[in-house]
């Protein structure tokens, strides 16, 4: 759909016979993690709507139950599993930006998406970014819901720690809005490097962008585009505005 109407979908372009794993394999990819999302979200659903009262009371039986409906691992493994999906898609964005940048995988773009390389480092740097948020993503994707300590002289021996699931996932997210930017940045300046018609999805993409981050034409300070792109892709437009010219992408 996002390249439908240029060049490449209409076969003006020669493509390649295979495509490395970080293209062709992004549908699955991004596929498993909807289904970690779809099933995270209907966990969540049902605690929200159960009990975690210790004891229950049942007062027509006049009885009274100690249990572990508070417990927490009905949550936290699921928001484990989340955390894990996220950083799986960063690594996917990082290594296609990757092929961006590196001239012998980039089929004619020069290094670093700079006109003059060697000269200017172009998007060199940022790559530098994205492989450091990635490295933090994989440090907090270790399960939280493993970790427990025991407390309480030993009773309360194994707790779900979903807490501190909740605060790392938090940082993971935050990561990927960066990453992802990145990306988006890479992307428009190697379609402005491109001399070729690119698809409605894909034009429109570029077109948000330039709204809010500039063609790299000479080396400046990367923090700031990288910043604002992070920004954008957080609020959720470049997707709003695709979907609005070539219906919806979910």
């Amino acid at each position: 759909m996002l390249v439908n109407g240029g060049d490449l979908a209409e076969e003006k372009q020669k493509g390649k016979v295979q495509d490395a794993y970080s293209m062709r394999s992004t549908p699955q990819v991004i596929g498993t993690a909807h289904d970690a999302l779809k099933f995270a979200r209907q966990q969540v659903e049902i605690e929200l709507n159960g009990v975690g009262d210790n004891p229950v009371f049942i007062p027509e039986d006049d009885m009274q139950i100690s249990g572990a409906n508070f417990q927490g691992s009905p949550v936290s493994l699921p928001m484990d599993m989340i955390g894990i999906a996220i950083t799986m898609i960063s690594v996917m964005s990082e290594r296609r930006m990757n092929r961006l940048n590196n001239s012998a995988l980039s089929v004619g773009l020069p290094p670093f998406l700079t006109k003059d390389p060697g000269f200017f480092s172009g998007l060199m740097v940022s790559q530098y970014t994205a492989d450091s948020l990635i490295a933090e993503q994989r440090i907090l994707s270790a399960p939280a819901s493993i970790q427990s300590i025991p407390a309480a002289a030993d009773q309360e021996d194994f707790v779900s720690m979903g807490m501190n699931t909740a605060i790392k996932n938090n940082q993971i997210l935050d990561n990927a809005y960066g990453i992802l930017g990145i990306e988006f940045i890479a992307a428009a300046q190697a379609l402005d490097l491109r001399e070729y018609k690119f698809g409605v999805g894909v034009t429109k993409a570029r077109e948000i962008i330039r709204k809010h981050v500039d063609f790299l034409d000479e080396d400046r300070p990367l923090h700031i585009d990288n910043t604002r792109m992070k920004e954008v892709v957080k609020s959720g437009e470049i997707l709003d505005e695709v979907e609005a010219d070539v219906g919806s992408l979910g």
